[in-house]
Order: C-alpha cells, then structure tokens, then sequence
C-alpha cells in the first residue's frame, strides 16, 4: 500500500464536510474534555457564532482538501494563542473526528480525509508543545 498524498482532491462534496463539521461539533460541545475549551473560545450556547465557526472551519477542510479557496486563516496562530489548548488534546480530538467522519462519510471519504486530519492535527500539536520555547533552547517537557 502506498501512502496517500493527503492534498490530492479526494471524492467529497462541500454538503458532505457541512455534515461532518456539524455533526462534529454537535459532539464536540457535548464533549468532557473538549466541550468546555471550545465553549470559552467559540460560545457557551449552541447558536450563531457556533454557526460562524462551523462555516469557517467546513471552508477550511475544502481549502484543505482542494475543492476551493475560500479559507483565509491561520489554524496554528489560534491552537497556539489559547492557553487552555494542550497537546494531549489532539488525540482525543482526532478520536472524535475519525468516529464522526466514519459515521457520515463513505468509508473511504473517511479513510482520505482522516489521512489528512492526522497530518494536521500532529503539526497543530507540534505547535502547541512548542509555545513558549526559546529557540536554540533546550524543550521543555511537559
């Protein structure tokens, strides 16, 4: 098998991320760990500033995936400006994410995009763990 190029355009339609990303996030403000964080940088009630975030976040997979160019943004300048994000929180979200893309995409929309989404979210929480750090100087470990 070999590996997938996670920026080649893949079979998916901009209804099926819509889907994804509300359902996603129907689950991610029902989350534990997760929902509280978001609710602090997005809103605490359900309503239209999640609307705004969850048609940013759909423009970002299709800019991602090659299906268009709306998305102007700077994921890693956000993940790393909030505080409360911490790098263990990305396996969870990625958990999330895959059980969700499993669940509303075919299997292999699924299997494209999770490529992907791991891609991103080891380079968001490379970033995280690097907040702070002096370059040259040695990591903190934490």
């Amino acid at each position: 098998m070999t590996a997938q190029n996670p920026m080649q355009k893949f079979d998916i339609t901009p209804e099926d991320i819509d889907r994804l990303v509300a359902v996603f996030y129907e689950r991610i403000r029902a989350h534990d760990m997760l929902g509280p964080v978001f609710a602090r940088a997005i809103a605490v009630e359900d309503g239209p500033e999640w609307r705004a975030h969850e048609a940013r976040i759909a423009a970002f997979w299709r800019n991602a995936i090659g299906i268009d160019r709306s998305y102007d943004g700077s994921p890693m300048q956000v993940h790393v400006a909030n505080p409360e994000v911490m790098p263990g929180m990305f396996s969870v979200w990625l958990d999330l994410f895959g059980a969700t893309a499993r669940e509303v995409l075919t299997p292999a929309q699924a299997d494209s995009i999770l490529v992907l989404a791991t891609r991103i979210g080891d380079s968001l929480r490379y970033g995280v763990t690097q907040r702070g750090q002096v370059r040259g100087a040695p990591p903190k470990l934490f």
